[in-house]
């Protein structure tokens, strides 16, 4: 049975919940969002595109800057302008060598400010330089209003984002394990230089203990954010990301979300890399002779009970020899309601070769290498 915050009222106030379409509810929030993780399908939205702040939840975009720029077991000396952030901290000490990977977990779970601050002269060399990797990040992600100003998300003047965009900077993080190890760890124990005990780390991601199937994400709180949460779930191979912003009672906001979302969709296989979708005939070959065409990899969609994925195809009518196992030949666009989610890459499932040249035009050219004849279409009107 899940865990619930709160006392019976938010037991009844699920209990209702449960019977509502994710997609009709109203939560008590600035902003939220639920998206499923592989095909970022948006299963709840409310004012999912307002720009807010988003206080530590910034620190998604920091991880995922991070691990894309270096490698978990580097060393870094510990510069004394990242010592003694205002905010969250995971005290590091001027001087003092940590990896990396243990920042990644005084990032994610301690929130510490200080890690951020560290990570972020490691890898972009300058602060502003590692703030600007954070903005082009969020531009290759087509993430169009969402800038950052700092690397921890402490308030100032233009750091902001959306609750899709932020839910969209998740999927992406959500890509590597590293990230997915570090977001569903409780407890972390890492090195303190000088001292015969190692730095705790517990985990403020309460979604962990209360919610069944919890993998991550973080927290955030600033007078100005109010109270934010990233959360994300899996259950029945359903990765579910639920982002809430500036929400008052957001561990039974998202909890009531991530459960709306579980209970209106469920996961639909729409191809798979083993089987055809479709099949080509082949030009020049014996009558009936096709090739077949399968996906580059499977596709899964979350569907209600009263939907269907619609696959729609871009092959040429037929191929010509030879073909190749493995051949791209065209490619199968999987959408919904008309929005489309996957494009994927058809190929060849054989190799097929060449017709080889009928016996008649091998014996012209062998008479052609032997009587030096070079028009023979002259030659045959005399």
């Amino acid at each position: 049975m899940n865990k619930r915050a709160g006392g019976c009222l938010g037991l009844l106030l699920a209990a209702c919940l449960l019977f509502l379409p994710a997609r009709t509810l109203a939560v008590d929030a600035a902003a939220a969002v639920v998206i499923e993780q592989g095909s970022g399908r948006v299963l709840f939205a409310q004012n999912e595109t307002e720009r807010l702040p988003m206080a530590s939840t910034t620190k998604i975009m920091t991880a995922l800057v991070t691990l894309e720029n270096s490698c978990l077991t580097d060393r870094l000396t510990i510069d004394p302008s990242c010592v003694g952030i205002e905010g969250s901290s995971a005290y590091l000490e001027a001087g003092e060598e940590q990896t990396v990977e243990n920042l990644l977990y005084a990032l994610m779970l301690r929130s510490g400010n200080d890690a951020a601050e560290a990570l972020a002269l490691h890898v972009g060399g300058t602060r502003d330089g590692f703030i600007e990797l954070m903005n082009r990040r969020a531009e290759s992600l087509g993430l169009m209003d969402t800038r950052f100003q700092n690397p921890h998300g402490l308030p100032a003047e233009g750091h902001y984002t959306t609750a899709l965009d932020l839910a969209k900077i998740t999927r992406e993080a959500y890509e590597y394990e590293a990230f997915r190890q570090i977001v569903s760890t409780k407890w972390k124990a890492i090195p303190w230089d000088g001292r015969q005990y190692d730095r705790a780390m517990a985990n403020k991601n309460k979604m962990l203990d209360l919610y069944e199937g919890a993998n991550g994400v973080k927290t955030g709180y600033t007078k100005a954010a109010g109270r934010c949460l990233v959360s994300g779930a899996l259950r029945d191979q359903m990765q579910l990301i639920c982002v809430v912003l500036n929400c008052p009672d957001m561990w039974n906001v998202s909890m009531d979300l991530l459960d709306a979302a579980f209970g209106e969709y469920e996961m639909v296989d729409v191809l798979d890399c083993l089987l055809p979708v479709c099949v080509l005939p082949i030009e020049g070959a014996q009558e009936g002779e096709t090739v077949s065409l399968l996906p580059e990899y499977d596709v899964s969609l979350p569907l209600r009970v009263d939907e269907c994925a619609q696959v729609t195809l871009h092959v040429p009518d037929s191929v010509t020899l030879p073909v190749a196992r493995g051949q791209h030949l065209g490619y199968a666009s999987v959408s919904v309601g008309g929005e489309e989610y996957y494009e994927v890459a058809l190929y060849a499932d054989r190799d097929l070769a060449a017709p080889r040249p009928r016996l008649w035009i091998s014996l012209l050219a062998v008479l052609r290498g032997w009587c030096g004849i070079n028009d023979w279409e002259g030659f045959f009107d005399k």
